[in-house]
């Protein structure tokens, strides 16, 4: 009887816990989401916090400290930053005249509370021999605890935490693959569409404990797939967006700017918003990241439809692509690496391309993206990707040539396939190395002047 009762006091406890992760804790206030960095260069890097005001329609005055200890002893630099509802109370800081390849401490102050300590790191120059990714994507709360958050939180030996899309997801509570064994609920409950119901959704996502460690320990390098706006987005559509929830073109600037007043990235573009950029580790490796889905993507097609082949059809857009052939071929880094949203590799069942959200969907500009690494003898080419919630690895080929490889990470805890079969589609697609269809975890991309490992 004594052990029942001890289980039972167990599992009450840990439901407790689950819930408490998704809510706020006092202790913490006004800082209730903790603190972030990311976008690091070699003299710089982005800070981020977000207070939770009293009034919400005053202006906020926030200070903040970086310093080479964690003790802020040696301080380099200070400052304040103002912010208000415009912002959502988020507070964002380029911090300059930093030193590379340099680990630094933060904090904010507001009102005599201070927030957490969090810890960055800037890139290196010169001759780099090593740098270790933890590569991630798609994180349904509602599905599950973030433990894949937590097992990159013990280690010590990641430089970046790569994002590589579906930080949040846009459905009503309930609408998408919820685990009914424990208590994660987001806000707000109903399907987000207009600016609030996206702040929101990032607020409630940010009161997880993992997920906010992991922004304190490490700098992440984000970007965005589809469900930081909707389902199978696109330029000027998405699946999951019908007529009677307004313009699309209002909903996706929603979701962009909750996206960048929300995460620590660096403002790009005409109208800021804009999420593919470079971040250079010495002559190591050159880290392009993309924008396969509100850039310049055409509309889906399924494999049937005779126009997928047209060779006007974009996953990039023209400026884009112009930009990310210069990426490629103008460097002089060892390594080429690319983050990306969605599966580049050739994946076909019985003939037919399984999944024409990806590359398979387009083609003809993955032929060109490959004619251009053979013609410019680019043969150190490696893909990042996220989206499809399970794990691969793909030799990259034009026709019989290799061009590259990728690596697929599942995801944090989005559903993949309930069923591992991955062995029929390596026999039907022999560039296939690994396929794992039903496991969560994470990608460490291990990149040295010998090799990189997945």
């Amino acid at each position: 009887m004594k052990n029942l009762f001890y289980i039972s006091f167990l599992l009450f406890s840990l439901k407790a816990f689950s819930q408490t992760s998704v809510s706020p804790l006092d202790c913490i206030a006004p800082f209730y989401h903790g603190v972030a960095s990311g976008d690091p260069l070699t003299d710089r890097v982005i800070i981020w916090t977000r207070v939770t005001p009293q009034d919400f329609n005053e202006t906020l005055t926030v200070n903040y400290k970086v310093a080479t200890d964690n003790s802020f002893t040696t301080i380099v630099a200070q400052g304040n930053a103002q912010t208000d509802a415009t912002k959502d109370f988020t507070v964002k800081v380029d911090v300059t005249g930093l030193s590379p390849n340099t680990f630094y401490f933060y904090e904010f102050e507001f009102n005599g509370s201070f927030s957490a300590v969090g810890r960055t790191k800037t890139l290196p120059v010169g001759d780099v021999e090593n740098v270790r990714f933890a590569v991630v994507s798609c994180a349904n709360l509602e599905a599950g605890y973030f433990n894949v958050y937590s097992a990159i939180n013990e280690r010590n030996d990641v430089d970046a935490v790569l994002m590589l899309g579906d930080y949040i997801y846009e459905y009503a509570s309930g609408g998408y693959s919820p685990n009914s064994s424990i208590d994660r609920v987001w806000e707000p409950e109903e399907e987000i569409v207009d600016l609030a119901e996206y702040r929101l959704r990032y607020s409630s996502y940010h009161m997880d404990n993992a997920l906010r460690k992991l922004h304190q320990n490490f700098p992440w390098i984000c970007v965005w797939d589809d469900h930081e706006t909707a389902n199978d987005s696109y330029v000027n559509g998405a699946q999951n967006h019908s007529s009677d929830e307004g313009d699309w073109l209002t909903r996706k600037e929603n979701g962009k700017q909750a996206f960048f007043e929300w995460l620590p990235i660096r403002p790009k573009g005409p109208q800021n918003t804009q999420i593919f950029r470079s971040f250079k580790w010495g002559n190591l490796a050159n880290l392009v990241m993309l924008d396969t889905r509100l850039e310049g993507r055409d509309e889906q097609v399924p494999a049937s439809d005779p126009t997928i082949n047209d060779t006007n059809r974009t996953i990039l857009g023209d400026e884009q692509f112009l930009w990310l052939k210069d990426e490629l071929s103008l460097g002089t880094q060892q390594w080429r690496i690319l983050g990306n949203q969605v599966m580049m590799g050739e994946i076909t069942a019985l003939g037919n391309p399984i999944n024409t959200d990806g590359w398979d969907g387009y083609p003809a500009e993955r032929q060109r993206l490959y004619n251009h690494l053979t013609q410019n003898n680019i043969d150190n080419f490696v893909v990042a990707t996220g989206d499809i919630h399970t794990s691969w690895a793909i030799n990259l080929e034009n026709g019989n040539a290799p061009v590259g490889v990728e690596f697929v990470t599942p995801s944090v805890t989005s559903p993949g396939s309930p069923l591992n079969v991955g062995g029929l589609l390596m026999f039907e697609n022999p560039h296939l190395k690994y396929v794992e269809l039903t496991k969560k975890g994470f990608v460490i991309l291990d990149v040295s002047t010998a090799k990189v490992q997945g």
